[in-house]
């Protein structure tokens, strides 16, 4: 008598579970994961003793907000495969105040998706075989918490976990209605409008080893209410108790009223004290800031220029919420106490004069001109700048764009005189592939003589900038003339630039600008809409009659 082999019945029994349960190939997300039980595209499921291994190099990554990080991940086999196979490679992450766990990226073979909030700011190194790093760029204060590198191979499925946390600062927050007057949502609100995020236990434990002493207790991120003492003393918990950091555990995020601790990362501008002949209310301060190309600054921004920048101003002065601070990084007599640290002079009444802190941020763009490729001497190079409502970008702004992704091989002028351009992938053609990624630099070059690009800078938008609604499309002569008759102006390039950078412009619509030039902007990439990272998209100079869109910009306060 014959006996059937079991590994057709196994697979037979498996498809047609598959038959009966069609959903069975999709995530929530609706990512259809078409080989999940085959390894090697045969239908085939192995049962041959090989093992699986995931692991990551680093538990922890530790960034900054604005910066680029890679979390480890690799996986590999025991005994060592002859082949590769191909796997599901998924991230996904736990937010650092809890909930569920979301996707991040799923891979299968060359086929990538990213999610959400993720969406165009993630991908694989793929540095060698077994690579399934994840690199992350633009990092946001809320992308703190676990994430989770999990591997799939037919039946076999390993993963590895990376914490990733953010350096930064914690600071107290009462709101202008007085102490413990925050439910945990109120909380959120108020952190993310002074530009920070609710600080977990770890950040504010951290800030206490670093001397944070504060004797109200304020809401962390895991929704416990706690508060840093260095100094015991009988309001706070008692002479009798050492150091540390008080808690009350967890309390009901609906009715219990607190204090909050905010965190606040680095920043992508720069935090001044404004010099103006007058002393100003809160209304004539917010516009001295606007008038100045900036806007008035949040208390997280002063918190994070004192903190990563030094900024040290013995002048009490505005903030956006209506308090009175001043940053202090070299205590001296008549600063308050002998150590640094923001002072606060609560809120005062807005028709008060004070000083003002403004807060300035800048995108830097690479400008070509229209006849072509290296045609600006280092005075033409200023001027079209200034024509795209931008300036030339120093070094500092430039490194910071590298920083931050920006990668060009085209070489072009700066404020310095000198001419550089930045690489985040060394290539051939832009220094070679032996070099490692940075600025590279011409050095200083004859502002008359010789011709290059440029790349400019833009600061927030002191209006809006949008694509206009119009029934039929438009040559450049009728473009300037239909946001004429909406009440506005065609849109320059560093307006364009500045309304995608700080405002979030999203539209994958060519329009025409003002230098005749066609762009769009892109903050969430999407199929159909070039590259698969956030940027505005250039078609260059295409003939003024051709027929497309056009994005407008109508000044005022946004």
């Amino acid at each position: 008598m014959m006996v059937a082999h079991p590994r057709p019945l196994l697979v037979m029994l498996l498809q047609l579970l598959l038959s009966c349960l069609p959903t069975l190939g999709y995530s929530s997300n609706r990512f259809f994961y078409q080989d999940i039980l085959n390894g090697n595209g045969n239908g085939e499921i192995h049962f041959n003793g090989v093992k699986l291994h995931v692991d990551s190099s680093q538990p922890s990554v530790f960034a900054f907000r604005g910066s680029n990080a890679t979390l480890s991940c690799r996986y590999w086999y025991e005994p060592e495969l002859s082949s590769p196979r191909r796997v599901r490679v998924k991230w996904s992450w736990l937010p650092v105040v809890g909930g569920h766990e979301t996707d991040v990226l799923v891979a299968i073979g060359p086929r990538i998706h990213s999610f959400g909030d993720f969406r165009g700011r993630v991908r694989l190194r793929e540095d060698s075989p077994g690579d399934a790093s994840l690199v992350m760029t633009e990092l946001q204060l809320n992308d703190t918490g676990r994430y989770r590198c999990e591997v799939i191979d037919g039946l076999e499925d390993e993963s590895a976990t990376v914490n990733l946390e953010l350096r930064g600062v914690v600071f107290p927050y009462q709101p202008p209605h007085g102490r413990y007057n925050l439910t945990y949502h109120d909380a959120q609100q108020v952190c993310g409008e002074q530009d920070s995020t609710l600080a977990t236990f770890e950040q504010l434990f951290q800030a206490w080893e670093e001397g944070l002493d504060w004797c109200n207790a304020g809401w962390l991120a895991d929704g416990t209410v706690q508060y840093p003492i260095t100094k015991p003393r009988s309001p706070c918990g008692g002479l009798g108790l050492a150091p540390g950091v008080r808690s009350y555990g967890r309390r009901h995020r609906h009715l219990h009223r607190y204090d909050v601790f905010c965190f606040s990362s680095s920043l992508r501008g720069k935090v001044y004290y404004l010099q103006h002949p007058h002393k100003l209310n809160l209304t004539e301060a917010q516009q001295a800031c606007f008038d100045d190309g900036a806007q008035i600054a949040k208390v997280g921004q002063l918190y994070a220029a004192w903190r990563f920048m030094g900024l040290d101003r013995c002048d009490a002065g505005w903030l956006a919420d209506g308090s009175l601070r001043y940053p202090i990084t070299n205590p001296r007599r008549n600063c308050g106490p002998m150590e640094p640290g923001v002072r606060s002079f609560g809120f005062a009444p807005p028709h008060h004069k004070h000083g003002v802190y403004c807060y300035s941020a800048v995108v830097v763009f690479p400008y070509q001109s229209p006849h072509g490729r290296y045609n600006l001497t280092y005075h033409d190079a200023q001027q079209v700048c200034e024509e795209q409502d931008s300036t030339l970008a120093t070094f500092e702004q430039l490194l910071q764009a590298w920083e931050e992704g920006l990668n060009w091989c085209n070489a072009g002028w700066l404020a310095d005189g000198t001419v550089q351009y930045p690489i985040t992938k060394p290539r051939s053609p832009c220094g070679g592939l032996g070099l490692a990624p940075g600025v590279r630099s011409y050095g200083r070059r004859h502002r008359h003589l010789h011709r290059y690009d440029v790349f400019c800078s833009s600061s927030p938008l002191r209006g809006k900038v949008y694509y206009l609604q119009h029934p039929h499309k438009l040559n450049l002569t009728e473009a300037q003339q239909a946001c004429f008759d909406d009440g506005a102006q065609i849109a320059k390039v560093g307006q364009l630039y500045a309304a995608w950078r700080f405002m979030g412009l999203d539209r994958c619509d060519a329009g025409w600008l003002a230098d005749g030039s066609l762009r769009y902007p892109i903050t969430n990439p999407s199929r159909n809409c070039g590259p698969l990272e956030p940027g505005v998209r250039s078609f260059g100079f295409p003939p003024p009659y051709q027929k497309h869109g056009v994005y407008c910009y109508s000044a005022g306060m946004p």
